[in-house]
């Protein structure tokens, strides 16, 4: 009787065994393919003279006002090709997600500016952004975001400039950096390694600047306050460089 019951148990744990092993070999981790993806590629210039302070990234955003990245992956040099392209994906987009962004975030993840993005709102196939070769150094994006935006109006987009400083595009840089002030002695427009005495900063920041007879401070809104002129003075402190 008990050979019996051995040979029966002997039998099922065989069975057992078999119905488990399917010849199949299966990973040690599971990767979820659930959620949307976005892959941008292209050839980033000024992607390195970015403050440690900031991260380049893919992010992506529930609204086009939202002040913090839902998901992001920060964009590295080992993303680097060997022809100076780059291409990064970004996966397991949750459907909240509508816009995609190649941004620039600060260490909480909160957007400072944009260069590129895409809406996936309806994309349930895998999106793909081509981005050619694109200018996404912290001057550009200071020219891009605050610059063309706030103060070329009066310094440049019309036929005339404010105190004859041009702050148009392809101009701003070569007006500023390391130029002396016509206005604030013994002052540089910016000083490069010094934004406390730039006189860009001064008027920035202050409501009143010795030899400025124009309050600049009316003309910076909140949310610049708090991501733009930090932004400015990152850019001087570290070099302040072109691209």
């Amino acid at each position: 009787m008990k050979k019996n019951v051995f040979i029966a148990l002997l039998g099922l744990g065989i069975c057992v065994l078999s119905a488990c092993d399917d010849g199949r070999i299966y990973p040690d981790s599971a990767t979820s393919a659930e959620g949307k993806t976005v892959v941008m590629e292209g050839v980033l210039e000024g992607f390195d003279n970015w403050a440690s302070n900031y991260r380049v990234s893919i992010a992506g955003f529930e609204q086009a006002d939202d002040e913090y990245a839902s998901v992001s992956k920060v964009i590295t040099t080992s993303d680097i090709k060997d022809d100076g392209k780059v291409s990064v994906e970004l996966s397991g987009i949750k459907s909240e997600v509508k816009i995609v962004r190649l941004c620039v975030l600060d260490r909480l993840r909160r957007h400072i500016v944009t260069f590129e993005e895409v809406d996936v709102s309806d994309a349930t196939e895998p999106v793909k952004v081509d981005l050619g070769t694109m200018n996404i150094s912290m001057h550009n994006a200071i020219q891009q975001s605050f610059f063309n935006t706030t103060c070329a109006n009066c310094h440049g987009a019309s036929n005339r400039a404010a105190a004859g400083l041009y702050l148009t595009e392809g101009k701003s840089y070569q007006a500023l950096v390391d130029v002396d002030s016509k206005k604030v002695e013994d002052k540089k427009l910016v000083e490069t390694n010094n934004s406390a005495n730039s006189v860009l900063h001064m008027v920035l920041y202050q409501q009143s600047v010795e030899g400025i007879s124009m309050d600049h401070r009316d003309l910076v809104s909140e949310k610049n306050e708090q991501t733009i002129l930090p932004l400015i003075d990152s850019w001087i402190n570290n070099g302040a460089k072109e691209k």
